[in-house]
């Protein structure tokens, strides 16, 4: 019986080492397919022709705002290589810092697991970052808002728990970066939002993964769920909600998750939830 338990308490570790694994053999294959930092490049070719000219789902796809072009500017100066470099390294040791409180026999496979989003050189694990930092520092919510924007529900959570100073504190970084933003480049805002309306309607279909539901169903789930979890103070469910809130989904966007280890740390919890009581050994 003892035996049997313990089996069951390692089952949850097994499945994500043979997860770590999985995804490690995936990124290999991506790697040899279409090399490092095939979302990275196309930030990295932003400022080399039209800036809102190609579609969303079409390889370089500039989908952000210009203020995210503007801030990775000086280091799109840098040769291909070097940028693809250091967004791959950075995204990297975030996410070590991420998961490091849920220690090595958990970290590793989790750290695994989240490979193809760091090869890929997508922003999610700084949304997972900002998730994490998002609850104290408040102007750390203005890179998902300024980016991918409907994952951006620190607000909501603001919002509902009545924490007005960090609302506003939210809103007038916002309004800073967004406004300098605007004066130098107003002709690329105009863009951008010619760029999102017209293309708004897309999430009404499964862009990245047709296996999941369209977005336009996703988003009241998210709200609904950063709503419930504001008004008990869970946390947990706000990087759950960005996922959801996500418009394209794909095996990286389950990074976001990676936020939760240092979110319950920073609540007084244990960086993973207890094991339920029946997995537990009971004496003998």
């Amino acid at each position: 019986m003892a035996r049997e338990i313990d089996v069951r308490r390692r089952l949850p570790n097994d499945i994500a080492w043979i997860a770590g694994i999985a995804c490690t053999g995936y990124t290999v294959l991506t790697i040899l397919d279409r090399g490092v930092g095939v979302d990275a490049h196309a930030y990295w070719l932003a400022w080399r022709g039209p800036m809102y000219t190609t579609a969303p789902g079409t390889p370089d796809a500039y989908l952000y705002s210009p203020a995210f072009a503007q801030a990775l500017w000086p280091l799109a100066q840098l040769p291909w290589p070097a940028f693809a470099a250091a967004f791959v390294i950075g995204t990297g040791l975030l996410l070590a810092w991420l998961v490091r409180p849920v220690g090595l026999r958990w970290a590793i496979p989790l750290w695994l697991c989240g490979l193809p989003e760091i090869v890929s050189g997508n922003i999610f694990i700084f949304m997972a970052a900002c998730a994490v930092l998002g609850f104290r520092k408040p102007a750390f919510w203005v890179l998902p808002a300024l980016t991918k924007v409907a994952p951006a529900v620190g607000p909501v959570w603001f919002l509902v728990r009545r924490q007005w100073r960090q609302l506003l504190v939210f809103v007038a970084v916002l309004g800073v970066i967004a406004g300098i933003s605007y004066l130098a480049s107003p002709e690329l805002w105009q863009q951008w939002a010619t760029f999102l309306v017209q293309h708004a309607a897309e999430s009404a279909g499964p862009i990245g993964s047709a296996y999941m539901p369209p977005a336009i169903i996703r988003f009241p789930v998210g709200l609904a769920l950063v709503i419930w979890g504001a008004l008990g103070d869970r946390r947990w469910t706000v990087p759950v909600a960005m996922l959801l809130c996500t418009p394209v989904l794909w095996l990286g966007s389950l990074t976001l998750l990676a936020a939760i280890p240092r979110i319950r740390l920073d609540q007084g919890l244990t960086a993973l939830p207890s094991l339920p009581e029946r997995l537990r050994p009971t004496p003998v």
